[in-house]
């Protein structure tokens, strides 16, 4: 899986998932105009590990709801447990 965070400047952050690199593309393109950063994560791994403070891009409080949104992606998908 690939893990993906928006980051959007007019609401609140958001974090989806694309199977592969194809499905990433695919759904990249059909966002492509909408001007929202994009933060991907490749794999597990590296999402668990943004999650947990390891990007400073997300980290500290400033980035606290996009780690929410994250997590939230991680427990849908069965990565993490819902008790953090």
């Amino acid at each position: 899986m690939i893990y993906v965070v928006e980051l959007p400047e007019q609401r609140a952050p958001s974090a989806w998932f694309s199977f592969d690199e194809d499905d990433l593309a695919r759904k990249l393109l059909l966002l492509q105009s909408d001007g929202v950063e994009r933060i991907v994560y490749w794999n597990e791994a590296e999402a668990v590990a943004a999650f947990e403070g390891g990007d400073p891009l997300i980290a500290g409080k400033d980035g606290w709801y996009a780690r929410r949104a994250l997590y939230g992606q991680l427990v849908a998908l069965e990565v993490l447990a819902d008790d953090c």
